[in-house]
């Protein structure tokens, strides 16, 4: 069976991903499937322009087939439908589960081979329009080679697997979270902004931003974890808790300014968004964007992801867009500005 398309995602979501690219494009079939990889045939062609927009797909391409070997990635790429001509693509070369026996050491070798073959521009970050060729390995298993052409919105690194150290010192895989939204949005995250986190307890989110000299105020009636309030970041960037929940948060609690807002809450993601829309209006006007973190709790929540992603919209967002992140679980990332 020909495969026309590719897209990987987090592993145990690929019937997520399935059922999306159903909604979206019911023009692509299911071919075969591994976990955090999932395959597709279309009637139609497919090219490195192929877009998905769904939100569990990381990384999706046109399909050039299986190689063992750099002579046949090579053949593929120089296929007369490939689409790569005499400029060179960038490359990424990255694992279907980083988390299995042997997997890092296959990228590196497979990585190594083929930018000796020198058929590849030498940085794997990409610039808008270019070609990414992708390289999906896994020990014992033949390669799949895709080719997919970089676009904002996407992520640039290889696999979308950006390589976040969560320091010891962090109460929390929130830390995790906002670097890794911060990486994938492009967020332009600097010194001396302002943050207010709803849900903020313990800390791992606030913490990676006040270590970015960003001052955290932090809404939550639980404790911060430890050295979290006491951190004190570059230019004197430092974490407020407010110990209350968020409906009990008044205007004249906010600071002056606010440059971001986080949502991160144990709460349905009808009730989360809600908690936050009766202020927007008194921090909208100075906001450079809001990072959601919306929570999929069950079947239902996933099939209404467009209407949520709507309804950010409807509070007066111009730029609305959600993915699954690596250290997400039963959860996506929105992304506003």
């Amino acid at each position: 069976m020909p495969v026309h398309a590719f897209a990987c995602c987090q592993i145990g979501s690929e019937k997520l991903l399935k059922s999306e690219v159903a909604r979206t494009q019911p023009g692509l079939r299911p071919a075969f499937a591994r976990p955090g990889l999932v395959t597709f045939v279309s009637d139609q062609p497919t090219s490195a322009d192929l877009e998905l927009d769904a939100v569990f797909a990381r990384v999706w391409g046109a399909s050039l087939g299986r190689a063992t070997t750099v002579d046949e990635v090579i053949a593929l790429l120089s296929g007369a439908d490939s689409g790569v001509g005499s400029a060179k693509p960038r490359l990424h070369v990255f694992a279907r589960d980083p988390a299995t026996e042997g997997a890092p050491a296959e990228v590196t070798r497979v990585h190594e081979a083929l930018v000796a073959a020198g058929r590849f521009l030498p940085e794997p970050l990409p610039k808008v329009g270019e070609l990414v060729v992708d390289v999906i390995v896994a020990p014992g298993e033949p390669w799949l080679v895709g080719l997919h052409r970089h676009r904002a919105g996407r992520w640039a690194v290889p696999g979308g697997q950006p390589p976040i150290v969560v320091p010891p010192e962090s109460p929390s895989r929130a830390f995790a979270k906002i670097e890794e939204a911060i990486v994938w949005a492009g967020l332009d995250v600097k010194p001396g902004q302002v943050a207010l986190e709803i849900g903020s307890s313990p800390g791992g989110a606030a913490l990676a931003l006040a270590r970015r000299g960003v001052t955290v105020w932090g809404v939550d009636p639980a404790p911060m974890g430890p050295g979290v309030v006491e951190y004190r970041g570059p230019s004197g960037a430092q974490v407020r808790h407010l110990a209350i929940k968020v409906g009990e948060l008044a205007w004249e609690d906010l600071p002056p300014r606010i440059d971001w807002l986080l949502l991160d809450v144990h709460l349905a993601p009808q009730v989360a968004l809600h908690s936050i829309q009766r202020f927007l209006p008194r921090v909208k006007k100075g906001l450079k964007g809001a990072v959601l973190t919306l929570k999929m709790n069950d079947q239902q929540i996933f099939e209404e992801i467009p209407a949520l992603l709507e309804r950010v919209k409807r509070m007066g967002f111009k730029e609305v867009r959600a993915t699954h992140l690596p250290s997400n679980r039963s959860e996506i990332c929105c992304v506003a500005r």
